[in-house]
């Protein structure tokens, strides 16, 4: 299962589980003041029975004056208790008590009683969850299965294309001298070959194998080759010289790709470019257009150029996760945008 099918399994799982455990506790509170009720009543309706007998042990009984109170009525303070009337007896009543140890240690056997059923209502309300979550994603995620298996077909069908014009590329240059017309399809080739691993990384979970990276030296690399795509774009770098971390290199070089050719692609006409790379930080800022919602523009498929299909950042947001890189976007509208990648989280490696 991918991560964002986990995640919206996580979430329709909350949203179901939350709302009929919110009607579950409504129903055993109100449960538990019937049980209540309805204990009170059954004390009062022995007290009826004892009034007469005179023989139940667990109630204290004692004779008062008549003195105005009204009988036949169960009052509440520390305890229960009740008056009746005595037999013959014109001066005294009966006061029939229910102590309030008794009375708490019967609502403690109820509340452990109810808690007991409560839990076991809850294991089930989250099994049925479950199961309406996963019933309902099912028709998404056919569909998602669909729309990949789509894009792998394309991208297989893609292969045989790209692979023929890269090598009669090379067999051209290795005949005859490089002109403006071969850079420009060596460009174009080398933009489809990054269309396409974006969307590798996209489909497919790539395998965490890390190693220690120079992420100054891959760094530069990856600027010379967005300089030879964008020529009339300035990128500089500056910062650290060498920075050695353990992390996976096809990943951080598709996260960089990305974002390279984002701050590259939606810059101004002979903008610039500054890579900046601190002990704990990559920063990339550009002069381009800048962003109107920074906050969505990992959202997938989300684009706000006519240009692109809305899944590079989403990319880069993916693999950020994947490489415990994180990531910031902050941009203003025609003055330019600035990624962050924080690195303080990959392990730093000293040769």
């Amino acid at each position: 299962m991918k991560n964002y099918e986990k995640e919206s399994l996580l979430k329709n799982f909350f949203v179901f589980f939350s709302l009929l455990e919110i009607l579950l506790v409504l129903l055993f509170i109100e449960l538990y003041h019937t049980e209540k009720r309805e204990l009170r009543t059954t004390i009062f309706k022995t007290m009826q029975v004892c009034s007469y007998t005179l023989e139940c042990p667990e109630f204290i009984f004692d004779f008062t004056p008549k003195s105005g109170v009204k009988l036949n009525e169960l009052y509440s303070s520390s305890d229960l208790y009740a008056y009746f009337p005595v037999p013959q007896s014109e001066k005294y009543n009966i006061r029939i008590a229910y102590p309030a140890e008794r009375f708490k240690k019967d609502l403690q056997t109820i509340r452990n009683d109810l808690w007991l059923k409560f839990i076991g209502a809850t294991l089930l309300l989250m099994a049925i969850s479950l199961f309406f979550t996963l019933y309902s994603l099912k028709p998404i995620r056919e569909a998602l299965k669909i729309n990949d298996e789509f894009v792998k077909d394309i991208l297989h069908d893609f292969n045989t294309p790209i692979s023929s014009i890269v090598l009669n590329l090379r067999m051209y240059q290795d005949e005859y001298e490089p002109n403006i017309y071969f850079q420009r399809i060596s460009k174009s080739v080398d933009t489809i070959l990054l269309l396409q691993n974006n969307l590798k990384s996209f489909l497919h979970h790539s395998p965490m194998q890390n190693s220690t990276v120079d992420i100054a030296k891959l760094s530069e690399e990856r600027i010379k080759f967005m300089q030879n795509l964008y020529p009339r774009i300035t990128f500089v770098f500056q910062g650290e010289k060498r920075l050695l971390k353990s992390t996976n290199t096809d990943l951080l070089t598709r996260i960089l790709d990305n974002i390279l050719s984002n701050a590259a692609k939606y810059n101004r006409p002979d903008g610039k470019v500054t890579v900046t790379l601190k002990k704990s930080s990559l920063t990339v800022t550009d002069t381009g257009k800048g962003i109107a919602n920074p906050q969505s523009v990992t959202k997938r498929y989300y684009k706000e150029q006519t240009r692109g299909v809305g899944l590079g950042l989403h990319i880069v947001q993916k693999l950020t996760d994947e490489l415990n890189i994180g990531l910031n976007i902050s941009s203003v509208p025609n003055r330019g945008t600035t990624v962050t990648l924080d690195l303080k989280h990959l392990k730093e490696e000293r040769k």
